[in-house]
């Protein structure tokens, strides 16, 4: 089984999403919901890794992602030796390649 951790980066995209679902949509309840999704996607990840996609990117990376969809955000992963390591966790309707472009950036 493979472990999970978080870049900072992601931890912050976790939180502004959560807080951004509670008071900005006024819906503790459907933050709950997606923590909860999250969590269960994350332990099918964790023996499987490779099951989801690779993100292709119309330019070079620095990290090869894979891509893990959660309602309408897209979370993007690295999976290195037995460890996956969680880059981002991004809002899928926003510039997804220059988010990730800051991401390699900062790492």
């Amino acid at each position: 089984m493979f472990r999970i951790c978080y870049l900072p980066l992601a931890l912050d995209d976790l939180k502004d999403i959560v807080r951004y679902i509670t008071y900005k949509l006024e819906s503790p309840m459907a933050a709950e919901r997606f923590l909860q999704k999250l969590s269960r996607e994350l332990q099918k990840i964790k023996n499987n890794p490779y099951r989801c996609h690779l993100y292709v990117s119309p330019e070079k990376l620095k990290y090869e992602y894979r891509i893990l969809p959660i309602g309408n955000y897209s979370l993007f992963y690295v999976v290195e030796n037995k460890k996956i390591e969680i880059h981002r966790i991004i809002y899928s309707h926003r510039n997804i390649q220059i988010m990730l472009d800051k991401t390699d950036e900062q790492n």
